[in-house]
């Protein structure tokens, strides 16, 4: 019973750190619900980036803009506390000219006015760090940034942008948490991501690190399958049924989980 109640207890961490992140659909699995084109107020007009399935970073769907010829860009905005410290990490790939994506965001205030955590805009973390756009990658890589909210702030206005002669600059696994948590199918910036495909359609679950002590378990919280694996490895799963699964493990010592979909 005690063995229960433990793999139990892991599935129920993993939720609760799931219902941390403030980000509505943060992976674009509901299409672009709760994400709007930003308003640039003159100029060209910014616009929602194409929903695709092609190879996302985790589930089914990512989000790209590709040949870009004017700055675009789209965000979300999501209540956070004054004085409350956190993490906002996505994933990205950027190509073109190295100057193609970066994040723009910035708090507001009940009047929906910007409030900068730095007052010098251009140092602000907000915006770079430094105003600095993304490294250029055609890999997803991940970028993540611990910021405080300053008084005043009611909201984040949480936007990216992509920019004139970038040739794709694509987005996926959104997530905004209190500093010192993570979302579930996250691994602090410093570790890496536990599983590759979290959308799992080829009977293949792919690691992105040196893992031990491999478990699946079923949302019931019944032990599945075990495996140890290494970097970039592969366990096969083409026994199990399509469905939601949780899988768990230890990269450099440290005890992590994921949950998967299995197709």
């Amino acid at each position: 019973m005690k063995k229960i109640f433990t793999i139990l207890g892991v599935i129920a961490i993993a939720a609760s750190a799931n219902a941390q992140n403030l980000i509505s659909n943060p992976g674009f699995e509901n299409g672009t619900t709760g994400w709007t084109a930003t308003n640039p107020g003159t100029g060209t007009p910014y616009y929602l980036p194409t929903l695709t399935t092609t190879e996302p970073h985790g589930g089914i769907n990512s989000v790209q803009y590709t040949a870009a010829t004017a700055t675009t860009g789209f965000e979300q905005e999501i209540p956070v506390t004054a004085g409350e410290s956190y993490t906002i990490s996505f994933w990205y790939k950027a190509t073109g000219d190295n100057t193609d994506a970066r994040i723009w965001a910035n708090y507001l205030d009940a009047a929906n006015g910007a409030i900068y955590q730095n007052s010098n805009t251009a140092s602000d973390p907000l915006r770079g760090p430094n105003n600095g756009y993304l490294p250029t990658s055609t890999a997803w890589t991940q970028h993540s940034v611990t910021v405080t909210a300053p008084a005043n702030v009611v909201k984040l206005r949480l936007q990216v942008r992509a920019y004139n002669n970038s040739t794709l600059v694509a987005f996926d696994d959104f997530s905004v948490v209190t500093a010192g948590s993570l979302a579930t199918g996250e691994v602090a910036p410093s570790k890496y991501r536990l599983i590759k495909n979290t959308f799992v359609k080829n009977n293949e679950i792919t690691f992105g690190a040196d893992v031990k002590d491999v478990k699946v378990f079923n949302m019931f919280g019944q032990l599945i399958k075990e495996a140890s694996v290494k970097q970039n490895g592969t366990l096969n799963v083409a026994e199990l049924a399509k469905g939601n699964y949780i899988v768990t493990g230890t990269v450099n010592n440290q005890a992590v989980s994921q949950k998967i979909l299995k197709d």
